[in-house]
């Protein structure tokens, strides 16, 4: 008796206000048995004769070999989709359904500032609005019913936009410190999250933090330097992190 293994499937689900912990990593392995089947063969024992003749013994018919089920190709993830321009522009995006990050990148002086918009221009939120260079992730269509369309950049020079699957997240355990500089998004890989000792003192401007559980919490929103430590929910597993460009850190401790 042999063990066949099953497929392993990803699935991503949308939750009604922010994804869900299972739409990061959701994998399945099911094992499964086959019972080969043993058959034998035997000779007609010849009739109406005068003569008696010895009968052949049965022969014994192999048992067939287990073959393995075909394995379904699990399903690919989304391609990251890249826009680039030069100067102030309205980019279409035809991007999968459901929650994603933004890569951004911008080289050049003056005012950058990046909006999403819906199907029927309805407007989402401002993603970055800065001065000068900027490079950060941040999350996208995180909310209930958002599904970007297009984008609306004010620059002055070349910018990047690249959406990639939520998949392709920052990971951290915890317990444990992460550190970073500027916009993040952060999957923290660990159970029972209870504190976070969070050290903005070489940040830049606004230092805000958003907690997501079962659903959100702004855990930080002040002007830098900051230094403080805030409670967590226990079932929290992603962080946003907004940040004007210097440094911070996040000591995350566990239960």
């Amino acid at each position: 008796m042999k063990k066949i293994f099953g497929i392993i499937l990803l699935t991503l689900l949308l939750a009604s206000c922010s994804p869900s912990q299972e739409q990061i990593e959701a994998a399945i392995e099911q094992t499964q048995e086959a019972l080969p089947t043993n058959t034998s063969t035997f000779t007609n024992v010849p009739t109406n004769t005068v003569t008696i003749t010895n009968t052949p013994e049965p022969t014994n018919t192999p048992k067939p070999t287990n073959t393995p089920k075909p394995s379904a190709t699990p399903t690919p993830l989304p391609e990251p989709i890249t826009l680039t321009g030069n100067s102030d522009s309205v980019v279409d995006l035809d991007k999968w359904s459901g929650p994603a990050l933004a890569k951004i990148s911008y080289t050049g002086g003056g005012n950058f500032a990046v909006i999403n918009y819906g199907e029927n221009n309805e407007r989402y939120d401002l993603l970055v609005n800065t001065i000068g260079n900027y490079e950060g992730t941040l999350p996208l269509d995180f909310l209930d019913n958002q599904q970007t369309k297009r984008f609306e950049v004010t620059a002055s020079g070349p910018w990047e936009i690249t959406v990639i699957d939520l998949t392709e997240v920052r990971r951290e355990d915890i317990p444990g410190t992460i550190t970073g500089s500027g916009d993040d998004v952060v999957y923290l890989a660990g159970e029972n999250p209870d504190l976070m000792n969070a050290d903005g003192t070489n940040a830049i401007g606004n230092f805000a933090i958003w907690g997501y559980s079962s659903g959100r919490d702004l855990l930080v929103n002040e002007i830098a330097p900051y230094s403080g430590t805030v409670m967590l929910d226990p079932e929290t597993f992603l962080l946003v992190i907004k940040e004007g460009g210097g440094e911070w850190s996040l000591e995350i401790t566990t239960n």
